[in-house]
């Protein structure tokens, strides 16, 4: 879309707000509630933005109650609830049934969590308020974004029709008008010269069409466990296993090492996580997100960088209690997973004269196809895109910013 209809889109938008006189108390979360997540702040333009669109302060949150259903009368329900952003990390706070520092309301189908002070900072690019369940099925139906003192900043009932009736008309003119004018300006603005095709993009197409394709079926390592396992969604966890300093315990930390990565192969809507727990000094409940560079559908991989940083710590030997491969939301099978050596994920890779040869056929312009062909590198399998499911965009850029990783990601939500 041309940049100016975009503005002209927003303007219009702004102004239906204003003419709505939507206050905090009247923006329903429902638009901003997915997998558990009420995405407060989002850092991906795509995603809603309650915060902003609700015209509170995200330094005025403080809490929050999840509205749930507690499914299968089980004797004990358990979880996490918490905050994710820049300046909180990925908080987690337990909470249960019983004897826990936060204590399920059953009876009234509430998990609340509030803080003495604001939970974000105002610098922060991304916040957002998540519930998890450890034990029993739980299902989050609606949230309501709580200030100080336990004020609620939300509700799930939508404006008032009246209130909406009175300027729906006039919002509907001036934003069709805008749009009309923005769309006559862009079209004049293309008709007086066509946009080539530049050398730089040429470049770029030539190296996402040389991107090494990794053989997963070839992968050798390690077995981490072979035996197939599930979770029955709503961030379940499919595969636990304790690490060899407890009693009992099966997994090494050791292994995980700089030149070592862990693959899942799984079958699921969304991709799984890692989940690095720690009783014992270390970070609490560490989620890992999937490297997207180098996963694909059924088969996630899982890099030492994204699981340092996730971490906060290398310290995998002294403080590692629990290697865990949980769900992001939708039921999941895991077949297998392996631990391979970080350089065998470009084995099998077609060459990049292959895929060239058997590309398009590429008109000449300025810059001589050879020259393009020549330069490009094969693709870059550090750089991590937004994660999938509850991890979100803002795990990848936690990543990105304590391993050091040169990226460009896109703040939002």
């Amino acid at each position: 879309m041309n940049f100016k209809k975009i503005v002209a889109t927003l303007a219009a938008a702004a102004l239906s707000v204003s003419a709505l006189s939507v206050s905090a108390m009247a923006l329903s979360t429902k638009d901003y509630l997915k997998d558990g997540v009420v995405y407060v702040n989002a850092d991906k333009p795509e995603d809603p933005t309650w915060a902003i669109d609700a015209g509170v302060a995200q330094t005025d949150v403080y809490g929050v109650t999840f509205h749930v259903t507690f499914e299968g009368n089980d004797e004990w329900y358990g979880g996490g609830i918490g905050a994710n952003s820049n300046s909180t990390g990925w908080k987690s706070i337990e909470w249960g049934t019983n004897s826990k520092e936060i204590t399920a309301d059953v009876e009234n189908n509430t998990i609340t969590w509030l803080s003495d002070a604001p939970i974000f900072a105002e610098s922060d690019e991304y916040a957002q308020l998540w519930l998890q369940t450890w034990t029993g099925k739980v299902t989050v139906n609606s949230a309501d974004v709580l200030g100080k003192d336990g004020v609620i900043l939300s509700t799930d009932d939508a404006p008032a029709e009246t209130e909406a009736s009175e300027t729906e008309e006039t919002t509907e003119e001036t934003a069709a008008e805008t749009e009309a004018e923005t769309e006559a300006e862009t079209e004049a603005e293309e008709t007086e010269a066509p946009v080539e095709e530049t050398e730089a993009e040429e470049t770029e197409a030539a190296e996402e069409e040389a991107a090494p394709a990794i053989d997963y079926s070839a992968l050798t390592g390690d077995v981490i466990s072979d035996t197939e396992a599930t979770s029955a969604g709503s961030w379940g966890q499919a595969i636990t296993l304790t690490t060899v300093k407890n009693e009992n315990g099966v997994f090494d930390p050791a292994v995980l090492t700089p030149d070592k990565a862990v693959v899942v192969y799984y079958t699921a809507e969304t991709a799984p996580e890692v989940v690095l727990q720690s009783w014992s000094g270390g970070e609490g409940w560490a989620k890992v997100p999937a490297d997207e560079t180098l996963s694909t559908d059924g088969v996630a991989v899982f890099t030492y960088d994204y699981m340092t940083a996730m971490y906060q710590s290398d310290d995998f030997v002294d403080t590692l209690d629990a290697f865990i491969v949980g769900d992001t939301g939708s039921e999941l099978t895991v077949s297998k997973v392996l631990l391979v050596d970080a350089a065998s994920l470009t084995a099998g890779a077609v060459s990049d004269e292959d895929v060239i040869e058997d590309a398009a056929p590429v008109e000449e312009t300025e810059a001589p196809v050879e020259e393009v062909v020549t330069e490009a590198p094969a693709a870059d399998t550090t750089t991590p895109v937004a994660s999938t499911g509850n991890t979100a965009a803002a795990s990848i850029a936690a990543v990105m910013a304590v391993a050091g990783t040169a990226a460009v990601i896109s703040k939002r939500k």
